[in-house]
């Protein structure tokens, strides 16, 4: 079994494509008295589906509950069986600390909350057991049944490595502060590994800091890659000395409030890239990042990982949560130009005026602009990535192109300065115009609200992109709680690549 880079960090992606995704089929048939996307929890799992043990052995298996949600998940229900039926006994399941063998019970689970669990299975090899077997791993909310996944557990009589990372705590850092990341790597295999390598690395606005020798930026992994030349003999457990930690730093102008997921994992690596990593780092000089055995036992591409018997549980992933900084939104108007039977075309949407960035998407909070044409306007097309409706929990996905309020949903950063704009072509018809607006929802980094709406008119003549405050409400009561994961895995669904939102830094 060759285990892939790739598919190892595709879990870093796990939080906002699994919320997206998931509830992707959730909102198509949503009923009219249906409560608003935000206000439901949504529980998932994240836990392998294929354990590989070697006969004799036991094998711990982590994993996670996670409400991506926007409201508290009451009455949760992590189910362990085979079926209908109980965990087959010949497997040697061993439940979570605090579980029976047949559920963890969780009175409530608050929204983004997430726990982490261990069970264990260690299959009888004197009995009839396969040597490939199944249980099931579900978890309910309210008795109803939010996520599955069939693990499969495979016996091996061979030998081989098997690194296994131990869980990294979330934690709470300010704009430009830093800390250390912890990591214990074990080898609970029956064979010594080759040279080790570690990888460490953050979604933006999050920056890996690890200025060693045998360190390097590397390109596949958009992160930072150390060549370990110490071997872990079966059994061995290390970490690293305090005198060489793996850091990470939050930017200085690294917005908030909002929670950049990291990772640290330790993953085998072949000769080959372990020869060519050293011959490109040969004149460097400095500390280098090494580890310490404290137990004893008597651009990485895909090619360029060794094998390891269960390579889900060789990373560890973490939050760091950042607070609020300042991003004050402003509405972008505009106007159709032209007389009656003119096919005019407009560009509205919202500027970040700054002072940092916006945050980025993420379940707690809609970033989205609600356009409202002018009357007397036909319209023949609209951006992709507006849907018809005033909110993202008021949306009309039945909705076309007679819709006169559409919500138009912003899921870039946006950097100080940038712009989301959103097309849309109509056809001038006969009559009077009354105004629509462009209306912005800053959220919790706007507090300024004067120019959260500007108009969108009609024209007789070519005029130039227009900003027009107007009074209004304040654009945060429309606020949805988080219903734009929901939205946005619709729009993701149905689109895929046909992204058209223009982003602009001046």
């Amino acid at each position: 079994m060759t285990m892939r880079l790739r598919a190892l960090l595709r879990r870093l992606a796990l939080p906002p494509v699994a919320a997206g995704l998931a509830v992707a089929g959730l909102a198509l048939p949503a009923q009219a008295d249906d409560p608003a996307p935000g206000d439901v929890p949504m529980v998932l799992l994240n836990i392998t589906d294929a354990v590989t043990v070697i006969d004799g052995q036991a094998k711990t298996v982590k994993f996670e509950v996670h409400n991506f949600g926007g409201a508290e998940a009451k009455d949760v229900v992590i189910g362990f069986a085979n079926g209908l039926e109980p965990v087959p006994a010949d497997i040697g399941f061993v439940p979570p600390a605090g579980c029976s063998a047949a559920a963890c019970e969780i009175d409530k689970l608050a929204a983004g909350e997430r726990r982490g669990y261990t069970l264990t299975v260690r299959p009888d090899v004197s009995s009839t057991t396969n040597l490939t077997s199944y249980f099931d791993v579900t978890s309910t909310v309210g008795g109803e049944e939010t996520d599955k996944v069939q693990v499969q557990v495979v016996r091996t009589t061979e030998s081989g490595v098997d690194i296994e990372v131990a869980g990294v705590k979330d934690m709470r850092l300010g704009r430009g502060q830093s800390a250390d990341v912890p990591l214990t790597v074990r080898n609970t295999g029956n064979a010594p590994s080759g040279a080790l390598g570690v990888v460490l690395l953050a979604q933006s606005g999050v920056e890996p800091i690890l200025d060693y020798r045998n360190c390097e930026k590397d390109t596949e992994v958009e992160g930072m890659v150390c060549l370990l030349d110490e071997p872990l003999p079966a059994g061995a457990e290390a970490g690293l000395p305090a005198s060489t930690p793996v850091r990470i730093r939050v930017g200085a102008d690294t917005p908030g409030p909002a929670d950049y997921y990291g990772l640290v994992g330790v993953v085998g690596l072949t000769d080959d890239y372990a020869a060519a990593f050293r011959k490109r780092n040969a004149t460097r000089t400095g500390a280098a990042l090494k580890l310490e055995t404290t137990v004893s036992a008597a651009g990485i591409t895909d090619d360029d990982v060794t094998d390891d018997l269960n390579p889900a549980d060789n990373i560890a992933e973490f939050a760091v949560r950042v607070g609020r900084s300042e991003a004050d939104s402003k509405a972008i108007g505009g106007a159709f130009t032209g007389t009656a039977g003119d096919l005019s075309t407009v560009k509205v949407g919202s500027q970040n005026l700054g002072p940092t960035a916006k945050v980025p998407f993420n379940s707690k909070w809609d970033d989205y602009v609600h356009v409202n044409v002018p009357t007397n306007v036909k319209l023949t097309e609209v951006d992709p990535w507006c849907l018809p409706g005033t909110a993202p929990n008021d949306l009309d996905l039945d909705g076309g192109l007679d819709s006169r309020d559409w919500v138009c949903f912003v899921l870039d950063q946006l950097p100080r300065n940038g712009k989301a704009l959103f097309t849309f072509q109509a056809m001038i018809q006969e009559g009077a115009h009354e105004a629509g607006y462009v209306r912005v929802d800053g959220g919790p980094q706007d507090s300024r609200h004067g120019n959260d709406k500007a108009a969108l008119t009609v024209a007789s003549g070519d005029e130039d992109e227009v900003s027009l405050p107007i009074t209004g409400p304040s654009a945060g009561l429309l606020a949805a709680g988080g219903a734009v994961v929901l939205v946005a895995g619709v729009i993701a669904f149905r689109m895929a690549r046909r992204r058209r939102i223009v982003t602009v830094v001046e």
